[in-house]
């Protein structure tokens, strides 16, 4: 509505493609995830949940208070508290291509034309492979190019900016790891949450490895667990959910679990969040030179040496397990297993020869 632009083609004009960048080159990408990181910090600390005694408003609109559409909803069974269901909500707060429709921009008679406001609405590349495998042909054809898009004209690469550089580059690679990785098809958890909830969030699940079985008894005394002595595997909050690798892997259906630990994944977004930042504001001066409009988002404090093993670590990622066979009848199923970081671990869960015991204090 307050923007000047009519349709006249099937494609953008110099002057709507410029128009459209104006708009988007004053959002403030970092202060967008920086909140998200913030209410996921918040409401995962309180036990806050809205009902229609609390939020009469909004809970309670003219509709059910006419009985025209009122419903009444009864709680037959145990609710999981919603904050497991908050805290599964983070994984797609780390989740953007748009760092590498920047890599892409170019000039033109009217200027810089990045039109990274159209990018993320074109038919194709309609894959994250795709979007990032597009745009390696810039970053080959001018190796400076990210260099360029990190920071501020006149920055000399050298001593500590060295480090900086590297460290920018371990999250922009980790982006691209989480967008494309078909172990645990993090990606598509994004999208079960996206698009309606596909999927299960337990918070009271705990999946431990020990090394002694339980006593004759049953029971397993607390000394079993440890250091040195288990390795727990989940211990936070896991989203479960139905995933189909890429099609060039010829699988059938998988049941992936996530751990969801909270301050890692936080930790991610924001890291990347910092790396995106930066790239925006460089991005946004070649747009508009070097007279920017009021309301750019200032450049940020780049962050040296935290990278993306230290916030990870050894730690579990999640589990996967074939549900169906290939569809084509010849093909084995991948094998089941624990995903780390860079990692994968094949194991198979024995549910023929389970047993059952109870944790004492010993």
């Amino acid at each position: 509505m307050h923007l000047p632009l009519r349709a006249q083609g099937a494609t953008l004009t110099d002057e709507e493609a410029k128009i459209l960048d104006d708009e988007f080159f004053l959002s403030n990408p970092l202060s967008h995830f920086s909140s998200r990181v913030s209410m996921l910090l918040k409401t995962a600390r309180s036990n806050y949940e809205a009902n229609p005694e609390n939020e009469t408003g909004v809970l309670q609109g003219p509709w059910s208070r006419q009985g025209k559409y009122g419903t009444q909803v009864r709680r037959s069974a145990p609710q999981r508290p919603s904050r497991d269901r908050r805290v599964v909500s983070s994984p797609p707060s780390r989740r953007s291509p748009y760092p590498f429709h920047l890599c892409t921009s170019r000039r033109g008679a009217a200027g810089w034309r990045c039109e990274v406001h159209l990018a993320g609405h074109r038919r194709q590349p309609n894959s994250h492979d795709q979007v990032i495998e597009a745009n390696k042909p810039a970053l080959d054809a001018d190796p400076r190019r990210f260099l360029q898009l990190l920071f501020q004209p006149g920055t000399v690469v050298e001593g500590p900016v060295v480090g900086t550089a590297e460290t920018a580059v371990a999250w922009a690679n980790h982006a691209v790891w989480l967008l494309t990785s078909d172990e645990l098809s993090i990606n598509a958890a994004h999208n079960k949450l996206k698009h309606g909830l596909a999927t299960s969030a337990r918070g009271d699940v705990r999946i431990e490895l020990i090394t002694m079985p339980p006593n004759e008894d049953g029971t397993i005394p607390t000394s079993a667990f440890g250091g040195g002595k288990s390795i727990p595997l989940f211990d936070r909050p896991m989203l479960t959910y139905l995933s189909r690798p890429p099609k060039e892997l010829r699988q059938g259906l998988e049941a992936v679990s996530l751990r969801v630990d909270l301050p890692v994944v936080l930790a991610e977004t924001w890291m990347m969040a910092n790396v995106y930042a930066a790239m925006f504001h460089i991005a946004a001066r070649e747009h508009y030179g070097e007279s920017l409009p009021e309301g750019v988002a200032p450049y940020p404090t780049l962050v040296v040496g935290r990278l993306p093993e230290h916030i990870i670590g050894g730690r579990p990622l999640g589990y996967r397990s074939a549900v169906t066979l290939p569809p084509d009848g010849m093909t084995a199923p991948r094998l089941s297993g624990v995903a780390f970081f860079k990692q994968f671990w094949p194991m198979t869960v024995d549910f023929e020869s389970k047993t059952e015991g109870v944790v004492v204090d010993g």
